[in-house]
């Protein structure tokens, strides 16, 4: 797992008026706490951490090189999100992945992905212009897809369908799926590696064609035969093989 800084960034803030107490607190680009909270879902992508497991405030923050603070804080705000589960006597754990939370979870952001091209076809968003983001993020799909890390490879494909739905324009559906988006971290550093890249980055670009195209109907056939690989996963036996292999 790679260091964090040990420093916060080292932008200057804007000096208060003369007079004027400041109402909210200055805002950094990335905290330590982001940090710490994205270093564990990267940890959680590539097995390092699995479902269930116990996160070691301490053991994190050595291998971070960083204070049990902003750990802290991490693991409280991953808690916030679904990712962290916080039992009495037990600690922090890895939420857990059953195939019905992953069916469950997968349904809703199907739901969103779906009402993001709805959106982005009925406010006439789908020119090449607009879509050229989107390509980038396929682009850079590709370019994982080549990498060992499993984190990379999970984030370039969040960060596609991430795209997709800013695209949409609607900043409630945008924000609900950010709000999820860690969780399909976990579930799909268990199962990227269950499809063909070529055929990932394929159905990627797809999707974007028929947008162009003003294809609603095509690209939401496309966009349910790209997301319904997990149905044929049993996530329940991955968790275990991966928890025996770690055992050898």
């Amino acid at each position: 797992m790679n260091a964090l800084p040990n420093e916060a960034s080292n932008t200057p803030l804007p000096e208060d008026a003369p007079g004027e107490a400041r109402r909210l607190a200055p805002v950094h680009p990335r905290t330590m706490v982001e940090q710490a909270a994205e270093a564990v879902v990267a940890a959680a992508a590539r097995g390092v951490f699995l479902p269930g497991d116990r996160l070691v405030e301490a053991e994190i923050a050595r291998e971070l090189g960083i204070s049990r603070v902003p750990v802290r804080e991490a693991l409280r705000l991953l808690e916030s999100q679904g990712i962290v589960v916080s039992t009495p006597y037990k600690g922090m754990r890895l939420m857990q992945v059953t195939n019905r939370a992953v069916a469950e979870l997968m349904r809703v952001r199907t739901a969103l992905e779906a009402l993001a091209l709805r959106e982005i076809l009925a406010t006439g968003l789908a020119t090449p212009e607009r879509l050229a983001p989107a390509r980038r993020a396929a682009e850079r799909y590709d370019s994982a897809a080549e990498a060992q890390d499993m984190a990379l490879r999970v984030a370039a494909d969040e960060a596609f369908h991430g795209e997709i739905c800013r695209l949409s324009g609607n900043g409630v559906l945008h924000g609900i799926w950010l709000s999820v988006a860690r969780q399909l971290s976990v579930v799909w550093g268990l199962g990227h590696d269950v499809r063909p890249k070529p055929r990932v980055s394929a159905e990627h670009v797809a999707m974007l064609d028929l947008l162009e195209k003003g294809d609603l109907e095509g690209a939401q056939a496309a966009l349910d035969r790209h997301l319904s690989w997990h149905e044929d996963l049993d996530f329940e036996q991955a968790v275990e093989r991966r928890r025996q292999a770690k055992r050898r």
